[in-house]
Formats: C-alpha cells, structure tokens, sequence
C-alpha cells in the first residue's frame, strides 16, 4: 500500500490540496463571467416581460456577485505570488490509502513540499517491512516488492512535487520440500531418485 500524492499488499499514499486551480484561471473565470452578464443586459433590453426582466436581474445579480468574489481572490493571490509563496504548496495534505491500520497518516497531515520526499519514502518503507512480517507470520514467501513514488506539477506554481507513493507485494504459499534421496525397487509408487541401481 501507499501513502496517497499507501498487499497483493499494496496501497496508495496520495497528496490532495484545498486550493482549486492557480491564479491563471481566475481572470478567465471572470472574464467569462461578465460576457455571461453582457449577454443577459443585451437581452433584458430587448424585452418587456416582466416576468423575463425579473429572471434576468436576477441572474445578473448573481453574476455580479460571482464577479467581485473571484475579484477579491485574484487580489489575494497575486499578493501571495508577489510575496512567493503557494497556497497550494503550503495546505497540501497527505493520507494514507491503505486498509493497513498499523501505518502512518491515516488522518490527513500538512507536510511541507521540502519534507515530503523522505516523509513519502519512509511511510512506503513501512508497508514494506509489515507485508514481509506478514508473509512469514502466514507461512508465505515473498515473489516480489516494489515502491513507486509518484511526482506531479503543481497546478498554482508549477513547481514539482512528491505527490505519493505506492508499494505493491506479491506472495505465494511456500512450496512444500519434498526429497526423493532412493527408491526401492519393488516400490510402485516410488519416483526416480539420486540412484536407481549402483553398477
């Protein structure tokens, strides 16, 4: 398993972020935003129906507010870009995925991005020394183990970042040993061994 950016065992580490989308979306949020208004004023010009006028006031209205509400958080984050740091970056959260419940963040946990490689390093690193105590403890061998630390591109400020990791662990029964050092010549059931007959 694998923080999610936590058998066979396997789990998902992941980050996630409370931030929607960075400050380049937002002046064509609102720039589409108040094409929607002029297009409502042009037809609230065009018609004498109260009924109408009334619908799109009201829906202007709406817009108006959307409008100087996507304003203020421009201002906001132009001021957090100038001062050179990301919301996205500083609130990003890590959980665990997994069904494990003897691993680390399982509840959500801020971790900074300078400190998120080797947090995301040494949470898979748990998972993979509990899915090989529990192979031995279930009498099973391991086939194969793999960590995979997972990156992405900041959506805000385009930096990258460790956004998870995942570890996969495959087992299987043990064979049972079974020896066949000689066979016995009247012996039906016996198989081939080191000798059949010494010369």
């Amino acid at each position: 398993m694998g923080i999610s950016p936590i058998s066979t065992g396997s789990g998902g580490f992941e980050s996630y972020s409370q931030n929607g989308g960075g400050i380049g979306a937002v002046p064509n949020k609102i720039s589409n935003l108040q094409k929607q208004k002029e297009d409502y004023e042009k037809a609230m010009e065009k018609t004498s129906d109260p009924n109408v006028t009334g619908t799109l006031q009201g829906k202007i209205e709406g817009l108006e507010r959307r409008i100087d509400t996507l304003k203020k958080r421009l201002e906001k984050l132009e001021e957090e870009e100038n001062n050179g740091e990301c919301q996205t970056c500083k609130n990003r959260k890590y959980q665990d995925g997994s069904d494990d419940p003897g691993v680390s963040f399982k509840s959500a946990t801020k971790i900074s991005p300078e400190a998120a490689a080797s947090a995301v390093r040494g949470h898979e690193m748990e998972h993979v020394y509990r899915n090989r105590a529990a192979a031995a403890r279930e009498g099973k061998e391991i086939v194969s183990q793999s960590v995979v630390i997972k990156s992405a591109i900041c959506p805000e400020c385009g930096k990258a970042y460790v956004s998870g990791g995942e570890t996969k662990t495959v087992t299987r029964t043990k064979p049972e040993d079974k020896f066949n050092v000689g066979t016995r010549e009247n012996d039906p059931t016996a198989v081939g061994g080191m000798f059949d007959k010494v010369a």
